[in-house]
């Protein structure tokens, strides 16, 4: 079937019954496919080639197939992940649904599935259960986090780190945070990947568990062992983009053996099921016939079968009313967004404050560089004779602020940044909670850790103690603190690690060297000279200079026999500064602030973009 580049048929239609909600549900799909472009401007592939299927409720389906065969595509297609670039129609127990409620009846789980290192097991269920579980008491979330917790087996671990969990604890705990929610649907991709055949046994048994309680449970699984695959209730089975069976997973020997492939005896029927998918489908024609179509599925009795009201009768008008007072009530998300802000804030400074690297070893940074500067500088500022010195002093001053606050947000955050998408692509919150949240919750350390150096360095290095040039100067360092911090969460929600520390250095060193520092303006060539102005560390550094030397300060005392810059004047002259553009400097780094936020802002929505 062919598709125009990003052409997308809506697969799940509007208007979803809340009769449907809280129940057993089937999740149907009719005739699925998808193309994917090629990266390098090639020929687009197709991945999926109309494909249906039924998962039912109370059963463990396996999705098997060869590498390539479209498994994950699918799975993401179903969960109403994808949003572009396929057909097909997708329903549940016989009806299409609105795709936003859709998501939160459907939980996906990825294989790289990204949780929060800071947290203990049982505060990231917390947190889930606060921001998934809507009008609920804190008894009643702490009731359902328990019984998850006692579900996955992870009752002992409650206390643990979340960094110290095994591989198979952190797959059962990514699978807990989502069922909080008590989801009907659960779509995992390669559960068991990465881990040891007592873990996935263990792991499997666990959502076999949850299975049995009603919900529609799907798993991608790679290569399972024979054990590992008994558990499994029904088998869907691709090849090259197409399904070869879909049915009871005991079935599929024989249907198998039907269609001429025999399965040796006391084989591992996965590998089997994986050798016959692996052939060409030139001999596979008579199971891709088979299994192709859906037409034994039928829309009516599906309903039926749910003991769901057919379309075409007429609705109780209370039960209407009430049914759209619910959906405007609930919206997307299932709490307020004010309700998400609190949350996320609460869990950040919770991070933030066990984060060695991020937070106390960042102040430590601050307190012994401050002690370092002060003793190489020191008492600087005070002789005319070194006035150029402590002009050094100063653009120090500037280096260390910046990269002191960039460099350990680039370290961090694209870890963060995983969590974000996940979090967010399965609607526990909206980006604007998240990001205000986050712009808060880095306030204290962009105010402590400025604060603290500049108190220590400002002493040593002999500046004038005046509580309004000390003011000043650190407005102008909490400024660029707050600016760097941004460009590292910039860098680290773009690009990852390697990237992020490769850029910012690259972004950093145009911008020093248009400072004025090393070469001023009109020393450069006139065209070179405009661009200083688009040099953050220019205005920062004229600022404080102005914080120190403007507004009337008189002749330095002198240790030598002639100071030539012994009149702040005179050295503001020589740095290509005016004496009274203060706030100038100041307005202008609150503008560089709010733009790269709003980069930052737009550049997390891009990144939403590219998982969908």
């Amino acid at each position: 079937m062919e598709l125009a580049d990003g052409e997308c048929v809506d697969a799940v239609a509007l208007n979803v019954d809340d009769a449907v909600l809280g129940q057993r549900l089937t999740l149907t799909f009719r005739n699925i496919c998808y193309r994917r472009k090629d990266r390098n401007g090639g020929r687009p592939k197709d991945i999926i080639k109309g494909v249906s299927g039924r998962f039912e409720p109370g059963r463990l389906v396996a999705v098997l197939g060869p590498s390539g065969a479209g498994k994950s595509s699918l799975l993401s297609i179903l969960s109403g992940l994808r949003q572009t670039g396929f057909i097909g129609t997708i329903e549940v127990n016989g009806y299409m649904l609105d795709r936003r409620r859709y998501r939160q009846q459907c939980v996906y789980i990825q294989q790289d599935f990204n949780l929060i290192d800071h947290l203990t097991v049982l505060e990231t269920m917390n947190y889930a259960a606060e921001l998934k579980m809507p009008n609920r008491s804190e008894m009643v979330r702490k009731k359902k986090v328990n019984d998850v917790l006692h579900i996955l087996g992870l009752d002992n671990a409650m206390r643990t780190a979340v960094k110290k969990l095994s591989g198979g604890e952190k797959k059962r705990l990514s699978i807990g945070i989502e069922m909080v929610s008590n989801p009907p649907i659960i779509l995992l991709d390669e559960p068991t990947s990465g881990l040891d055949s007592v873990a996935a046994m263990e792991l499997i048994s666990y959502v076999k568990t949850v299975a049995a309680e009603g919900r529609t449970v799907v798993c991608v699984i790679h290569q399972p062992s024979s054990s590992l695959f008994q558990l499994f209730d029904d088998l869907y089975l691709l090849a090259g983009g197409v399904c070869i069976y879909s049915g009871p997973l005991d079935g599929m020997v024989g249907m198998f053996a039907e269609a001429g492939h025999q399965c040796p005896k006391f084989y591992n029927r996965a590998d089997f099921a994986l050798e016959v998918a692996s052939k060409p489908l030139r001999e596979l024609e008579q199971l891709v016939h088979r299994y192709g179509k859906l037409d034994a599925i039928d829309r009516k009795q599906t309903r039926q079968e749910n003991n769901i009201k057919d379309e075409s009768e007429p609705l109780d008008e209370d039960i209407d009313v009430a049914t759209e007072a619910n959906r405007q009530r609930r919206g997307r998300y299932q709490v307020s967004q004010w309700r998400q802000f609190y949350v996320l804030l609460r869990r950040s400074l919770r991070v933030t404050s066990r984060d060695f690297f991020f937070a106390q070893l960042r102040v430590i940074a601050h307190i012994l560089v401050g002690f370092l500067l002060g003793a190489v500088f020191y008492q600087a500022g005070q002789d005319g004779a070194l006035v150029m010195v402590n002009g050094a002093c100063l653009f120090f001053f500037q280096l260390f602020i910046f990269f002191g606050n960039a460099m350990p947000c680039v370290i961090t955050f694209p870890l963060e940044t995983k969590v974000f998408v996940r979090e967010r692509l399965n609607n526990w919150y909206s980006l604007e909670a998240y990001y205000l949240s986050k712009i808060v919750a880095d306030l204290p350390l962009q105010l402590i850790c400025p604060s603290v150096f500049l108190a220590i360095a400002y002493y040593l290095t002999g500046q004038p103690l005046e509580w309004e040039r000390f003011g000043k100067l650190a407005l102008v360092l909490l400024l660029l603190g707050i600016f760097a911090q941004t460009v590292g969460l910039l860098s680290g929600a773009a690009f990852d690690i390697q990237m992020a520390t490769f850029f910012v250095p690259c972004f950093s060193i145009p911008s020093l060297l248009f400072s004025g520092f090393f070469v001023k303006p009109y020393e450069m060539n006139e065209y070179l000279g405009y661009v200083a102005y688009t040099s953050f560390f220019r205005y920062s550094l004229q600022g404080s200079l102005q914080a120190i030397y403007g507004e009337g300060r008189g002749a330095f005392p002198c240790s030598k026999d002639i100071c030539y810059y012994n009149k702040p004047g005179k050295f503001l002259k020589f740095m290509d500064t005016r004496e009274d553009g203060y706030w100038e400097n100041v307005y202008v780094l609150a503008g560089f602030i709010v733009a790269f936020q709003a980069i930052l802002y737009v550049v997390l929505r891009f990144r939403l973009k590219i998982y969908q």
